[in-house]
């Protein structure tokens, strides 16, 4: 999935980030489910879920009001790509924000989004 104002799109979640090359987007491990077997929808209750983080600034830089910002731009983005996606008839998904995600002994501001396909 690419992200308009996002620079760099990784495969997997990097061991470190050099935020100086601007923002970078990866996706987390995957999760599926299978829910309660009705006779006339079996396909209906399979689940998958991943989760899709992008990394904006290095946090405590000082730079709160310029991040607060880009998040407002960035999700809208986020959004619009969502949207545009064909892999499941049904995408739900869930967008936070944070001050303080992990990478390689480092905090960031990202935005993190959990998006969950349905089957037909």
């Amino acid at each position: 999935m690419t992200i308009t104002g996002v620079d760099r799109h990784y495969d997997e979640p990097p061991a470190s980030v050099d935020i100086s090359s601007g923002e970078c987007a990866f996706p987390l491990m995957m999760e599926a489910t299978q829910g309660e077997l009705v006779s006339t929808c079996l396909d209906m209750s399979k689940t998958r879920s991943i989760g899709y983080v992008i990394v904006i600034d290095a946090a405590g830089q000082g730079t709160q009001a310029q991040n607060y910002a880009k998040f407002a731009a960035l999700m809208d983005n986020l959004e619009t790509a969502i949207e545009a996606l064909t892999i499941a008839n049904f995408i739900d998904y869930e967008i936070t924000t944070t001050g303080d995600y992990p990478i390689g002994g480092s905090n960031y501001w990202a935005i993190v989004a959990t998006l969950t396909a349905r089957s037909t």
